[in-house]
């Protein structure tokens, strides 16, 4: 197809479009058709509290129509200036003193006119009460012209109130249905007086039906007990430091905006905020005080170290390659605001790291929190949101989208709100925000699956028993927990920010407005926060399951390789901050590489790098500070410290030294051989120990803290691989600080020193060589093995398999990356999970498929860092069929899953829409090599909203093999214009165990695994749980510590 006949079809489509959104919406009113009544009024706008008059009295020409009341521009009378919709005026009040003057009372304001004679007046009074009378009565005649199906007043005791306060309005004269000529219709003087006594109760009836837009009314208070974080709504004058060297600290104005969604700065001059100069709280990792981070570094500023904080938060590094921590660098300008801001930031910034839902708002669509983010950086003192300012908005949420469309949207969005503004034109409130966001975001597949559900009411939403039909067949819920009562907290809750879409969706029609807003009803736009919300998370709920107490060689343990690495591994950086990040990740096995300095670093002898290349050092007892301090934030288990060395004996006697400085910390005693146990001890009775680990005994030695064994080849270890491979580069020897050095082959990483010996306790690395189970199995639970890449591949084969999984039964056994991966990347970790392999360590800097496996594999359990494996894995002698990771059939003892994902939409695939070419979606699953499995390649053109045909993207139905290690991986890349390979834009891993059926929503993830608030898919999951005998279980069995399969 050419590209100008593209064009064509992209504009006539575009036309389509604007004349459909005519042909719905009859608030935009044909000229032809008159308006009710127009007139000249002259108008005064007063304060409802203190009676304040707020400018001049006008005359300004006014126009009823049967939503709303105008008045045109001055010399305009077709062009409306203000619209005071008739759903926000609480009652018309006639002025007893002055009988041509009436009142229009709304929330916050009064807005007194004068007509030009008292007769002119009571013909204004009458006809806006009968149209007024329409926006605000439910007449019980509805329900037969409308509903089909009843409710008693037991069933439905709200209904029921409802109802008869709706009957005592009409019987005071309020019309029941729309009259059709106005003017006919004469209230008496005892329906006047009811006008004026009555409009409170209507008020306090209003008030409990509808919430004010706020998201403060869904702040969980469980998480927050002070108020202290609202002092930082207001503006604070402080110094932020740039992320550049070569500039210098300014002074910004900061706060955190009403909802307390994020910390948001600008320069004095500037009006408004940018989404650029914000950092969202869920993102922030940490609150660090002092100055301590490597911007402070270039340009401290010691007098004000008291004063000065950072917030850490993870960001891309080298172009996307690799992940790392940054910082938000700030000095408050006096003590006072330096400590409102510390206690402020400490009870909005809380919760665990692997959460999938890492924020205040846990039940809140985490697309109305991104939309809540963008108003709240552009709305001014009056809620609200001019035309212009509006426009920017649309085009950061759609770059690409059509001007004319855009602005036809914005006037629907403006006519359908259900409060006045106070600027002029097509000003935008919050729920009109909500509603123009909602516009442009049509879901035609999700429209239809709504519109399926919807008996009763068509066009307005679904009632409490069609939702619960809906959740039953299609997400997979328990009839049991269908409650009426959590079924009407949830359509609560997601209808919250969408009053003025029910009115869009009432076509303007006053009836079928009072009752969506009186019924509880679940409208389109809060169904579709439904589906992306928490409520519906196609991940079960991140809580601790399995049971702790099993032997620590049962787990696997999440395990980072090089753990001061920043990027690549012969000229990166080494920081501190790569252990905080693993460690807040939920990493329980982090690595140290000590080596001699040549020159002492802060008065250290010991310095941490990778040996041999151009990596910059650490200070060894900054290294083991930093462990100590993060250590147990994430998760209170043991964590392990792998320890390298290659110090000379009086350096070795120096970190035992160091490692001493641990105190109750570090784990010393050694319960095996203690109380003669026959396996290691559990994760709970080294809660909050620090285990060391390091190579320095052979299998068979005796184990004795005053024996110093002998130098032992590096070709016994093969733990050194790493280093010997980035030495061989050197061509045997090195500039290292000022010193000669020449690589010797006989160096060794054994500990020889005697106190550092004695800290090892439970891992003490053992050599593989000849491998040979039969005795293997006559040495201690405490030895364990520290093999390579290639080597673990060899030992994980086919052949092989079966004694790895004797020896991971009883003993740990730890793999790390291939010297030949300088760049950082990571190799596939399901193999060696298959075959029971506890320590898999991956670079956690390098952002790849296979770091994104690891952080999906270990957010099960609660994301603690440890995961139990399989029984079959635990208990693989007593088993009555030897278990395989080779198996192509089911086993026994295993129960399979028959899994089949269908692709349906997608959400905000793509931010920068202008450059994008297409998005293409990859669904995988990973696991033992039987269940490795990939959908067909789904790609689409639009990468805002794609939408895929029924049947034409389906997993197919597959039957998993061994569940508790499967992974479903979700990728979206992105082909730009100017590229033509794709990128990674957005990804998400989940556990099959944790994968619930139904149609959920996929929420993605960034490369690094921080969630992006405004992108999804939508998929509908069908999973079945085959137990041997072959009897199926759709839901609630549990297996195997904890896991249920759905």
């Amino acid at each position: 197809m050419s590209e100008e006949l593209r064009s064509d079809n992209r504009r006539q489509g575009l036309f389509d479009e604007i004349r459909r959104l005519h042909s719905d919406d009859t608030l935009l009113r044909d000229p032809s058709e008159p308006p009710i009544k127009t007139g000249d009024l002259k108008k005064t706008t007063k304060t409802r509290k203190k009676n304040v008059t707020l400018g001049p009295t006008r005359e300004r020409c006014f126009q009823l129509t049967k939503v709303a009341i105008e008045y045109l521009e001055r010399f305009s009378q077709v062009k409306v200036r203000r619209s005071f919709p008739l759903t926000s005026v609480e009652c018309v009040e006639e002025d007893q003193d002055s009988p041509q003057v009436f009142r229009l009372v709304f929330p916050t304001t009064i807005i007194v006119l004068e007509a030009s004679s008292p007769e002119d007046a009571i013909d204004w009074v009458q006809k806006i009460r009968v149209v007024w009378a329409q926006w605000h009565t439910t007449p019980t005649s509805i329900d037969s012209m409308l509903c089909t199906s009843t409710s008693t007043e037991a069933e439905h005791p709200e209904e029921h109130s409802l109802r008869t306060s709706a009957d005592e309005v009409a019987s005071d004269g309020a019309v029941a249905e729309e009259p059709a000529d106005f003017p006919s219709y004469v209230p008496s003087d005892q329906d006047t007086l009811k006008y004026k006594n009555s409009w409170r109760r209507g008020l306090i009836k209003r008030k409990v039906q509808q919430h004010p837009p706020h998201l403060e009314r869904l702040l969980s208070n469980k998480h927050i007990e002070s108020k202290a974080y609202e002092k930082l709504h207001g503006e604070y004058a402080m110094i932020k430091y740039p992320h550049k060297k070569w500039l210098i600290p300014r002074e910004k104005l900061l706060c955190i905006d009403k909802n307390n969604l994020h910390i948001m700065w600008r320069r004095s001059g500037l009006s408004n905020f940018h989404m650029s100069n914000t950092l969202p709280l869920h993102l922030v990792w940490e609150i660090r005080e002092g100055q301590w981070t490597k911007w402070f570094h270039h340009f401290p500023y010691e007098e004000v170290e008291g004063q000065s904080f950072s917030l850490i938060f993870e960001e891309e590094k080298h172009g996307g390659r690799y992940v790392g921590l940054s910082s938000l660098d700030i000095i408050c300008d006096r003590p006072t605001h330096y400590k409102e801001w510390i206690e402020g930031l400490v009870a909005l910034i809380s919760g665990p790291r692997q959460s999938m839902w890492n924020t205040l708002y846990p039940s809140t669509d985490p697309s109305i929190l991104w939309l809540k983010r963008l108003w709240t950086t552009k709305h001014s003192d009056h809620h609200e949101i001019p035309e212009r300012v509006t426009m920017a908005l649309l085009f950061a949420i759609h770059p690409s989208y059509d001007v004319r469309l855009a602005k036809e949207h914005i006037r629907i969005a403006h006519h359908h709100q259900c409060s006045p503004t106070i600027n002029y034109g097509h000003a935008l409130l919050w729920d009109g925000f909500t509603l123009l966001f909602n516009l442009m975001c049509e879901n035609g597949k999700l429209l239809q699956l709504f519109k399926s559900y919807t008996k009763a009411y068509s066009t307005l939403g679904l009632t409490k028993e069609e939702f619960g039909d809906f959740l039953i067949e299609e997400c997979s819920w328990r009839r049991g927990d269908c409650t009426k009562a959590t079924l009407q907290k949830i359509m609560r809750q997601h209808d919250h920010h969408h009053k003025s879409f029910k009115k869009y969706a009432a076509k303007n029609k006053p009836l079928e407005f009072n009752i969506a807003m009186t019924k509880p009803l679940l409208s389109y736009a809060g169904f579709l926060s439904f589906l992306r919300s928490s409520d519906n998370a196609a991940f079960e709920k991140e809580e601790q399951l399995e049971v702790m107490d099993q032997p620590l060689s049962h787990y696997f343990i999440n395990s980072s390789h090089n753990t001061y690495l920043e990027g690549h591994q012969l000229n990166g950086r080494s920081s501190c901050e790569a252990y905080i990040r693993a460690l807040l990740q939920g990493c329980r096995c982090v690595e140290i590489d000590c080596w001699d300095g040549g020159l002492p670093i802060g008065g250290e002898r010991i310095i941490v790098y990778h040996g041999y290349t151009l990596t910059s050092k650490l200070a060894f007892s900054d290294v083991v500070k930093t462990v100590e301090e993060y250590s147990f934030h994430t998760s209170a288990f043991p964590v392990i410290i792998s320890i390298e060395n290659h110090c000379n004996l009086v350096n070795q006697r120096q970190m035992a030294a160091v490692f001493n400085g641990l105190g109750t910390l570090l784990c010393k005693e050694n319960l095996v051989e203690q109380e003669n146990r026959e396996h290691m001890p559990s994760p709970n009775e080294l809660k909050r120990k620090i285990v060391l680990k390091g190579s320095f005994n052979d299998i068979g030695e005796d184990y004795s803290t005053s024996q110093i064994p002998g130098p032992v080849t590096s070709a016994q270890d093969s733990s050194v691989v790493t280093s010997s491979q980035a030495r061989s580069q050197t061509n045997g020897a090195e500039e290292f600080d000022g010193e000669r050095r020449v690589y010797n082959e006989d160096e060794s990483d054994k500990i020889e020193q005697p106190d550092l010996r004695k800290l090892i306790v439970y891992c003490r690395i053992a050599t593989m060589k000849p491998w040979r189970w039969d005795k293997q199995r006559e040495t201690s639970v405490c030895e364990m093995f520290n093999i390579s890449e290639p080597k673990g591949n060899e030992l994980c084969s086919r052949d092989n398999s079966k004694e790895m999984l004797a020896c991971t039964e009883r003993q740990l056994v730890r793999v790390y990356p291939m010297g030949a991966r300088f760049d950082s990347s990571n190799y596939n970790p399901t193999l060696m999970w298959g075959c029971g392999v506890q320590i898999v360590s991956l670079n956690f800097q390098r952002p790849d498929v296979w770091m994104h496996l690891n952080q999906g594999f270990f957010r099960q359990n609660g994301g603690c860092g440890y995961v139990l494996k399989p029984e079959v894995m635990r208990r693989s002698s007593q088993s009555s069929v030897e278990y395989s990771p080779f198996m192509t059939e089911p086993h026994p003892d295993i129960p399979t899953v028959d899994l089949e994902i269908e692709l349906i939409s997608g959400q905000y695939l793509c931010q920068d829409q202008k450059m994008c070419n297409s998005i293409t979606v990859d669904i995988q699953t990973y696991g033992i090599p039987a269940d490795r499995f990939e959908m067909p390649q789904a790609s689409h053109r639009d990468p805002v909203w794609p939408q895929w045909e029924k049947n034409e993207c389906v997993y197919p139905k597959k039957k998993i093999l061994m569940p508790e290690l499967c992974l479903v991986y979700f990728r979206v890349d992105v082909i730009f214009k100017s590229l033509g390979n794709p990128q990674l834009y957005a990804q998400n891993c989940i556990a099959l165990v944790n994968l619930r059926p139904g149609l959920r929503y996929i929420p993605l993830r960034t490369p690094g695994g921080e969630l992006i608030s405004q992108s999804g898919l939508f998929v509908r999951i069908h999973k079945e749980t085959v137990l041997n005998g072959g009897h199926q279980y759709n839901g609630g069995h549990q297996y195997n510590g904890g896991h249920q399969y759905n």
